[in-house]
């Protein structure tokens, strides 16, 4: 299944300012539980902080790469 994760993130702009932005992630787990754990796992080595806000099923079925 596909689940769809909105991270909040923290990052130094290039004048060295603290900024925060949400970002979304497609992610592919057994359930919400496994998809939020993935996204920690993904953001372990992250400078800065970061909040996973939500973690939710998606409906996409599959995804075809060339």
């Amino acid at each position: 299944m596909y689940y769809i994760a909105k991270v909040k993130l923290e990052f130094e702009t290039d004048k060295g300012q603290l900024k925060k932005k949400t970002e979304t992630y497609l992610v592919q787990a057994d359930s919400v539980t496994d998809a939020e754990a993935i996204v920690h796992t993904k953001f372990s080595d992250w400078k800065y902080d970061f909040e996973v806000k939500s973690v939710s099923q998606s409906n996409i079925l599959d995804v075809y790469s060339a």
